[in-house]
């Protein structure tokens, strides 16, 4: 009985001694430290096993980072529809125009307000107003539904659709997306391998209608 108490005593004694230990080479700063005891004629051996060193990046960008993209488009089509908006508030959208010509992206937005047509030409990268002008609405467009872009897909999603459909290969020239009647539909052009490729896609269900190819 005298054993048994004894060595539990001794076992208690040694846990403490290791956490003691430990603790001090924690508050010390050593990498490592290894300890043997016995308990019961047992040899237990505890190591501490130092933590791998932890590395902080920086989240800011490089410099050759912001350098890319500074032709970007920083007018996206809801931004270009906003635009808009300014110039005519009371007028509805009924079509939207995206083209790269001469290394120059652009937007023309046209719509309708009280039977007159309005369009607005505006610059994608700088989302610079380039003209607007007034005239007389064209009856198709009056009588077709203005558009609503939370109800179609966007330009990107279109225009994944026709790459997928022509090939990777496939880069964008132009795509414009309108209302007949109640249905909107992008119509893109791209070129792929020096062919000129005309692709329609329901807007609403990201379905292919029709691919042309010009001659």
């Amino acid at each position: 009985m005298r054993r048994k108490i004894l060595i539990t005593i001794l076992s208690i004694c040694a846990i403490l001694s290791v956490g003691a230990i430990s603790w001090y080479s924690c508050c010390t700063g050593n990498e490592s430290i290894s300890t043997t005891t016995m308990v019961d004629g047992t040899e237990i051996t505890l190591k501490k096993v130092p933590l791998p060193e932890v590395k902080v990046v920086s989240t800011e960008p490089q410099s050759s980072d912001a350098k890319e993209g500074s032709d970007s488009i920083l007018v996206d089509a809801k931004g270009a529809v906003n635009l808009y908006k300014k110039q005519y508030p009371t007028a509805q959208v009924k079509g939207i125009t995206f083209e790269t010509q001469d290394g120059r992206k652009s937007y023309e937005v046209a719509g309708v307000s009280s039977e007159a047509g309005h369009s607005v030409t505006i610059d994608a990268t700088t989302g610079q107003v380039l003209s607007a002008a007034v005239e007389s609405a064209k009856e198709s467009m009056v009588e077709s539904a203005a558009i609503d872009l939370g109800n179609v897909i966007n330009p990107d999603e279109a225009t994944q659709v026709a790459i997928a459909m022509l090939g990777s290969d496939a880069r964008l020239v132009r795509w414009d997306l309108e209302t007949k009647g109640y249905i909107a539909r992008y119509h893109m052009v791209l070129t792929i391998h020096g062919d000129t490729m005309y692709v329609t896609i329901d807007a609403n269900s990201s379905q292919v209608i029709e691919v042309t190819k010009e001659q």
